[in-house]
């Protein structure tokens, strides 16, 4: 098997991540720019199309797992016969979806409570993300796969190149045009057919690999039990994350509208310090399922170590710059002496927090890797709902911390998951669970 290294695989991961992020961020910001009532309509938009995307994500993380198991084994018909499977399967959910969105925009945007002055301007932008949904549930999955194909260079510049592209399609919509939302929804949607467009000819011309239409819809019971038994698990894991973070947020909103705002905006600060972490655990993710595949289970075991204290110290670096630089990011933030008064302890936390939220899901990508992805999903129900929120609601309320003892009971569980899930991993249960 050709050497695998982390840090080929990671950097452009990292890359392909943070450029994401940030076209978020400039896309928020360009539209800020413009006019405060949009962001209002089109973050209500932003939450389902999030919500849906989590939906592909479980599939692509399936997919990819399988897929890297398959190379390993050196089983390439098998990798193939998973590829074309799971990209015919996100296809048809994501049409599915897309309708969902696109014919029942109104109700959705009832349930979430949309207020009557944003409901017309979120409705148009819902609609078009319904065709961005369609189109993402078959990028997902590739990028996805492009990865393990050893290509992670290529679909961080594809993204480079549609992030670029999403930009000035915005810039113009903004200031040359009176479309708003209904513009930024058909830029997005280019954007997104380019961006299936490149992945499309890194498949066919730098993997050599072509799409056989009548295999994409020819679904094997025993293939795709497999991957959706990866790929629901580790998508429950997702929600249930999402599920404890709102419910903390209500938490912090019972507070005022003052903890509120730092809330939003320093869990968007821990989102950047977590970005190399992330990355890391990706790329270790990709080598353990090829190394398991090849029934190379010691070389998987060391290697995932050697990646926890890699992304570890990092972690631990980059929240320590993001500590020493606490004021610099206040003065930017226009902060209030309330506002700074409640944040600061924040960002002393995150030395211990995010430190701890990197060495859980190294160990649970690691886990998940080898196929054993049902053990992070129970611990994850354990400490979320019986170790973070209890924490955090009885330091916030009773013990008069306010958000930061919600935070605190994020700490909590972070660590004693990753814990958990390094000593499932340190018992190499793994090893019998069966897999191809």
């Amino acid at each position: 098997m050709k050497k695998l290294s982390l840090k080929a695989l990671s950097i452009p991961i990292f890359l392909e991540i943070f450029l994401h992020y940030a076209s978020l961020m400039i896309n928020t910001y360009m539209v800020a720019g413009h006019s405060n009532f949009l962001v209002g309509s089109m973050g209500v938009g932003n939450q389902i199309f999030d919500l849906f995307i989590t939906i592909f994500n479980f599939l692509s993380i399936g997919c990819s797992v399988f897929i890297a198991q398959s190379i390993g084994a050196r089983d390439l018909n098998l990798a193939n016969s998973a590829l074309h499977q799971s990209l015919g399967l996100n296809f048809l959910v994501g049409a599915v979806c897309g309708g969902v969105i696109y014919f029942f925009a109104s109700e959705l945007l009832l349930a979430l409570h949309t207020s009557q002055e944003l409901f017309s301007q979120a409705s148009i932008y819902l609609k078009s993300l319904a065709i961005c949904i369609f189109l993402e549930s078959t990028g997902i999955i590739l990028a996805s796969v492009l990865r393990v194909y050893n290509q992670a260079y290529l679909v961080s510049l594809t993204s480079l190149l549609m992030n670029l592209l999403q930009i000035l399609l915005n810039y113009f919509v903004l200031y040359h045009t009176s479309l708003e939302l209904l513009g930024i929804g058909v830029a997005t949607i280019i954007g997104r057919i380019v961006f299936l467009a490149l992945l499309l000819w890194v498949l066919f011309y730098q993997t050599k690999i072509l799409l056989n239409l009548k295999k994409l819809f020819y679904f094997q019971g025993q293939i795709l039990k497999k991957i959706l038994n990866i790929g629901g698990f580790s998508a429950g894991e997702n929600l249930l994350w999402i599920v404890q973070y709102t419910i903390a947020f209500s938490f912090v909103n019972e507070l005022g509208p003052t903890h509120t705002s730092v809330q939003t905006i320093y869990f968007q600060i821990s989102l950047l310090i977590m970005l190399i972490g992330q990355a890391i655990s990706m790329a270790n993710e990709i080598i353990v399922g090829k190394l398991i595949g090849a029934n190379a289970f010691k070389v998987a075991y060391k290697h995932t170590w050697i990646a926890l204290y890699i992304s570890v110290f990092s972690s631990f670096i980059v929240a320590l710059v993001n500590f020493l630089y606490r004021d610099f990011t206040l003065e930017k933030l226009h902060a209030t002496s309330n506002f700074e008064a409640i944040m600061l302890p924040l960002f002393a936390l995150s030395l211990v927090l995010e430190t701890g939220r990197t060495f859980n899901i190294v160990m649970v990508s690691a886990l998940r890797a080898s196929g054993d992805a049902k053990f992070p999903f129970f611990s994850g129900c354990i400490f979320m709902f019986g170790v973070s929120l209890p924490v955090g609601y009885i330091l916030c309320f009773y013990f008069g911390l306010g958000i930061l003892g919600v935070w605190i009971g994020f700490c909590a569980d972070e660590w004693m998951r990753g814990i958990c899930n390094a000593l499932r991993w340190r018992s190499k249960k793994h090893k019998n669970i069966q897999r191809l």
